[in-house]
């Protein structure tokens, strides 16, 4: 008796072992006006598509809210990603289906900034940028090609976001806007990102020194409170649209994913279609 009883404990506690338990928090509930018919995501933009019988809803996580509203024009009853910036909605009532390229547009604050083009260009193009950064410099050179197919269409404008772990990269914003204020930012700029790899102290002073700048005043610049607090706002702009490397590129709001960066011509040629 008392070994079928051992034997009994035995299995018993290898059978609460055996069935893990899971540890869950609701982290968003939300009522919806419309009946759900099927949900697809992008995580990468933050979205959730949700699917009704009038109209996709993409819904954004981090603001907790329905952003916009996609109309649509015949029944379906699934949706799916079909890819980075495509769903795809079928039906069988009759059997259809139908495919929407998507794009979510982002707020992105370029008052004041410094840019380089037209300055009612059709097509704005922003990159948030680090000194330090090897891919930002040769997106530069390849950004100074784009302007000389596009030098009317397009208006280039650079967002300041100097990641933690370039310890000059801020440094070398505060320098850029300084050499702005003697209207040398963009030869800094340029000269900085073909030093990315050496930038430090002595470097920015020989830059300077290089575009003979007014030393003193340059020195006396970099110290300014209102560039200080615009690398700042660049920074929370950022972070509020889901920036976390450089460089991030947007055109006219929209995200340009890395692989998509050598397609610019023909996405601004895609932004000038829609105008």
């Amino acid at each position: 008796m008392l070994k079928k009883l051992l034997l009994l404990l035995i299995l018993t506690s290898i059978a609460s072992t055996a069935h893990a338990k899971v540890s869950f928090e609701p982290i968003l509930t939300q009522q919806m006006d419309d009946p759900i018919m099927d949900v697809a995501s992008d995580p990468d933009e933050d979205l959730i598509f949700f699917l009704t019988p009038s109209a996709v809803l993409p819904f954004s996580i981090k603001e907790k809210a329905v952003i916009d509203r996609i109309p649509l024009k015949a029944a379906f009853s699934r949706i799916g990603l079909l890819s980075d910036d495509r769903l795809i909605l079928t039906g069988n009532d009759p059997s259809r289906f139908s495919i929407i390229q998507y794009s979510r547009i982002y707020p992105i604050d370029i008052t004041h900034r410094a840019f380089k083009g037209a300055a009612d260009a059709k097509v704005i193009l922003v990159v948030f940028d680090d000194y330090q950064c090897p891919y930002c410099a040769r997106l530069e050179r390849f950004i100074e090609q784009v302007l000389g197919q596009f030098p009317n269409e397009v208006k280039y404008v650079i967002k300041h976001f100097p990641l933690s772990s370039h310890s000059f990269a801020f440094q070398g914003a505060m320098a850029a806007l300084a050499a702005g204020e003697q209207g040398k930012f963009w030869e800094f700029h340029g000269r900085l990102l073909e030093n990315h790899d050496q930038v430090d102290e002595q470097k920015i002073l020989d830059i300077a020194g290089e575009l003979a700048l007014n030393m003193e005043q340059f020195t006396k610049d970099r110290q300014l409170a209102s560039s200080h607090e615009l690398i700042q706002a660049d920074l929370r702009n950022g972070k509020e649209i889901g920036v976390t490397g450089t460089p991030s590129v947007f055109i006219n709001g929209k995200r340009i994913r890395n692989r998509e960066l050598g397609k610019l011509p023909e996405l601004i040629i895609r932004e000038l279609g829609d105008k």
